[in-house]
């Protein structure tokens, strides 16, 4: 399943509290790409979006990006 999100606060050892770039979302992407059933991802800080390909049901996908620091709106 592909799904674009929207990405209301994003957690990284790079920035400060929401002031972000496009290293944080390639690091986010990349460390997605590392886990089980992501199959693609891509963040697009400005936009505030995370599209993903994966096969994990909604609550999985969901503990996963909050695990990760990232929380959807």
């Amino acid at each position: 399943m592909t799904q674009t999100l929207t990405v209301t606060c994003l957690s990284c050892g790079f920035c400060t509290a929401k002031n972000h770039c496009e290293t944080c979302g390639a690091d986010l992407a990349a460390a997605l790409l590392r886990r089980d059933g992501i199959s693609e991802a891509a963040v697009n800080i400005p936009d505030r979006t995370l599209r993903i390909t994966h096969s994990l049901d909604g609550d999985d996908l969901e503990d996963l990006l909050d695990g990760m620091g990232v929380l959807l709106g």
